[in-house]
């Protein structure tokens, strides 16, 4: 196994800040509010109130598949490893034919696409059948608004990890380690990850 000293590791952030992320539609932004303070007990405490989805977080099974596991189940293996950037153009669907020729050997995808490039089901199908075992995306949701039931199902149900609401703008296209490990929720559907890819310095 090859291995790196620290400085020759590049540490890019692509969690995006909780309270600021893009909002799915309809939902409730984040409340952080202090219980308690230094001054009247000796300790800081905050209370945080967000939905599930909320920033950049991942996606469980149990989403949308009534026999899925939830997020504390899901394998962390799935959440680290190996993962290619690639860009594609915003407001864009990215099926079969836009993948092809450009994901041969890559075990995790991240999807660059200004927010606004979503899967479609052909896109899902194919990166199951090449073995993808996660995707990453900069969009609130990695399906667009009128398929996201079907694409998401197609996703976790073939054993492929889902992390959205990413922020790839430090990230060129090219080949990373992703660590993306969800918070230990027991019994939920998602769960927020603090997500970084690592890039060897040139």
């Amino acid at each position: 196994m090859q291995t790196h000293r620290e400085t020759d590791m590049k540490l890019i952030d692509i969690t995006r800040p909780f309270q600021a992320a893009p909002l799915y539609p309809n939902t409730e932004p984040p409340v952080i509010e202090q219980i308690s303070s230094i001054a009247e007990s000796g300790w800081n405490v905050s209370r945080v109130t967000a939905d599930s989805h909320t920033g950049t977080h991942a996606d469980a099974p149990s989403h949308c598949l009534t026999d899925g596991c939830a997020i504390d189940e899901t394998d962390l293996r799935l959440y680290c490893g190996r993962c290619r950037v690639l860009t594609f153009p915003e407001n864009s669907r990215i099926g079969a034919d836009e993948l092809r020729g450009r994901i041969q050997g890559a075990h995790r995808l991240a999807i660059h696409g200004g927010g606004s490039a979503f899967l479609l089901g052909s896109g899902a199908e194919y990166l199951a059948a090449c073995g993808v075992k996660a995707v990453v995306t900069d969009a609130v949701s990695v399906a667009p608004p009128d398929n996201e039931a079907e694409i998401h199902a197609a996703l976790l149900a073939a054993g492929i990890a889902i992390v959205e609401n990413a922020d790839l703008s430090a990230a060129p296209d090219g080949e990373y380690l992703l660590f993306a490990f969800p918070v230990k929720y027991t019994g939920c559907d998602a769960a927020p990850v603090r997500a970084v890819l690592l890039a060897e310095e040139q």
